[in-house]
């Protein structure tokens, strides 16, 4: 089986099937600069999650080949159903939350604190896969990191 190959087609048959897509259903591959092994490529699919190569890779087809399978072993993982943020999965997900913080109910019903916030975007989310949701909290913890998310409270934009 041609991994790559398999990769591309597994993303058109998803967009295809609907899946909203924001660049299309394109993959892209960009190996890290090196003139000898061991060679690295990063496979970066539509929804913005990237995988990297994880084995050591003589060639760069290889390092190609090796990103590819680990995106789409992550890819097709990711449509079963149990990857699915379901109100069970939410209500699991605060409780452990609770626990590992010693938290109280209140908290989870307020979107002002952390576990607030946490069920807020769960909540926000239903339906969706985690790898879907797991690129949206990437993109939260991005506009954190660069100060852009205490810029918009600022302004007092609402979470939506």
């Amino acid at each position: 089986v041609n991994v790559v190959e398999a990769l591309q087609e597994f993303w058109q048959m998803k967009q295809s099937r609907g899946a909203d897509l924001k660049n299309g259903a394109l993959v892209v591959y960009e190996m890290v600069p090196s003139n000898s092994p061991p060679y690295v490529c990063y496979v970066t699919l539509p929804g913005g999650s990237c995988f990297g190569s994880f084995q050591f890779c003589p060639t760069k087809a290889e390092a190609r080949r090796s990103a590819a399978k680990i995106a789409l072993m992550n890819s097709v993982f990711n449509e079963h159903p149990s990857r699915r943020i379901t109100d069970d999965f939410i209500e699991k997900s605060v409780s452990e939350a609770l626990a590992s913080f010693n938290g109280n109910r209140e908290e989870a019903d307020n979107p002002n604190t952390g576990i607030g916030a946490f069920r807020f975007m769960l909540e926000s989310n239903k339906g969706k896969s985690m790898l879907e949701f797991q690129e949206l909290m990437t993109v939260f913890q991005l506009l954190h990191w660069n100060g852009s998310l205490k810029a918009m409270r600022e302004r007092q934009c609402s979470r939506q």
